[in-house]
């Protein structure tokens, strides 16, 4: 029954990516994922786990924690200024480089293998944990961080079933290729030509511009 509906979405995101988007919308596009992203889901999950946190009288981490106030507050800053960040970047070098923006109705035209997705397939997701979690930090709900854990697991099973397959039916065995050497989420140096073979359509696979260098330096 899943995956049946899994493959229908896909089937719906394939379709609606191989249809041309203008500029405008794609920047409404980047705009919206913004303001969901960014605002409204944030805001969702504190509002509720502030209400759970009342109803069963549940202290604030740093109440818990008392010793570690102060860390706590440092360390939300902290999570929440490297989620803008990488998020940011994410949406960035989809629309630079991929001609597209973050959301299914206006996605990127080309595979982004660059920038943050050299280091991770999913930076906007690691950018979105991060600062979800800082928020709840700063904000001292318990109940927040398990509404975030449970928020990101939802968030990873689409990707996985939903966004991965629809990624692999448009661009093959380049995706393919891409998801070989780059991991899911946790952000990895690049480790010589195996793990930076970066086939991406912006620059052109490195590989190939190595060989075409070495024949034209032989005439």
């Amino acid at each position: 029954m899943w995956g049946l509906a899994f493959m229908k979405l896909v089937d719906v995101l394939v379709r609606l990516a191989k249809k041309e988007h203008s500029r405008r919308r794609k920047i409404l596009g980047i705009i919206i994922g913004a303001i969901v992203f960014i605002i409204i889901v944030p805001a969702s999950i504190i509002y509720v786990a502030l209400i759970i946190d009342n109803m069963y009288s549940l202290k604030p981490i740093h109440e818990s924690l008392l010793y570690f106030k102060l860390c706590n507050i440092v360390l939300g800053a902290i999570l929440t200024f490297l989620g803008l960040f990488f998020a940011g970047w994410a949406a960035y070098t989809q629309w630079r480089y991929g001609k597209g923006s973050p959301l299914p109705t206006a996605p990127t035209q080309k595979l982004v293998t660059t920038g943050p997705y050299a280091y991770c397939r999913n930076p906007m997701m690691l950018g979105t944990i991060l600062y979800y979690l800082g928020l709840v930090l700063l904000v001292g709900s318990p109940t927040g961080v398990v509404l975030v854990i449970l928020f990101e697991i939802l968030y990873g099973v689409y990707i996985k079933f939903v966004e991965e397959k629809e990624l692999e039916l448009r661009f093959g065995k380049e995706y393919i290729e891409y998801r070989k050497y780059t991991p899911f989420i946790i952000p990895r140096p690049r480790r010589g030509k195996a793990s930076c073979y970066h086939n991406n359509p912006a620059y052109g696979n490195p590989l190939d511009q190595e060989e075409d260098n070495s024949k034209n330096n032989k005439h």
